[in-house]
């Protein structure tokens, strides 16, 4: 409370609590005419971490078999997906706090303050798509998480005039969606994408390869980790190693 109070632009992760009531709405919402405060203090609740109990993060590695995930298999390193993903815990639904702290944030959209997704460095890649899932497990519409991670994004950093909607005159930033999938109807399809448009480049979003102007696909781009011989750690390949070091010689089934 004492960010709002002191003029901060936004307020990251989350309220460690179920739900907030009138002191706290009534200082937050957004009152027109007076500077700073008519934009509102913005919320980036990080679901992912949900402070106050267990987090969003350990929900989907309980539910989702992330360790095969073709994308991330294909962009992150497996030394950073096997570790957290492959050995879970498991806890019922209701022990995890993000379900609860959530609700916070169809409470702030309700006021009119923006609410975006953040990040704390949890899984690479795919921790955007869960942050906007998690925002309707407390009650956000699909249509409300969409915009909530575009326009309020963009919004939030002050980049609303470049990025966050499709409109003439701004930067072609964004993703196409698969055909056949909506995640307006399906949150999960946010995932689902087919291309990434990156400043009007179009990039094959299995691959990462180039989609060159005569419709073709330039060369994937090939990482530090694809390299012959590579590991993350100094154990000599002729030296075995621990089923934590990632060593490809060690521990092949990490490379499967």
């Amino acid at each position: 409370l004492t960010m709002i109070v002191d003029g901060h632009t936004g307020i990251e992760h989350t309220f460690p609590v179920e739900i907030v009531y009138d002191d706290v709405l009534q200082m937050w919402k957004p009152e027109p005419g007076r500077g700073l405060a008519s934009v509102g203090v913005g919320y980036t609740p990080t679901l992912s971490v949900a402070y106050g109990g267990l987090s969003g993060e350990y929900w989907w590695y309980q539910h989702d078999e992330l360790w095969k995930h073709p994308r991330l298999r294909g962009f992150v390193p497996p030394e950073v997906v096997i570790p957290r993903a492959r050995r879970r815990m498991m806890a019922p639904d209701e022990d995890y706090n993000h379900f609860l702290c959530a609700r916070i944030c169809e409470q702030a959209i309700g006021l009119g303050i923006p609410v975006q997704p953040g990040g704390h460095g949890q899984m690479q890649g795919i921790n955007t798509h869960w942050e906007i899932w998690m925002m309707t497990h407390g009650g956000m519409s699909n249509l409300e998480a969409l915009y909530c991670g575009t326009h309020n994004g963009a919004r939030h950093l002050g980049l609303e005039g470049d990025l966050g909607s499709i409109e003439p005159g701004k930067l072609a930033d964004l993703i196409v969606i698969e055909r056949g999938k909506d995640p307006a109807k399906q949150i999960r399809d946010t995932e689902a994408i087919q291309w990434t448009i990156a400043n009007g480049r179009v990039f094959d979003a299995k691959s990462m390869a180039e989609r060159m102007s005569d419709g073709t696909l330039g060369p994937a781009p090939q990482f530090f980790w694809m390299a012959e011989g590579y590991s993350p750690s100094r154990v000599p390949p002729a030296v075995g190693g621990c089923h934590g070091c990632g060593h490809p010689n060690a521990c092949g089934w990490m490379r499967q």
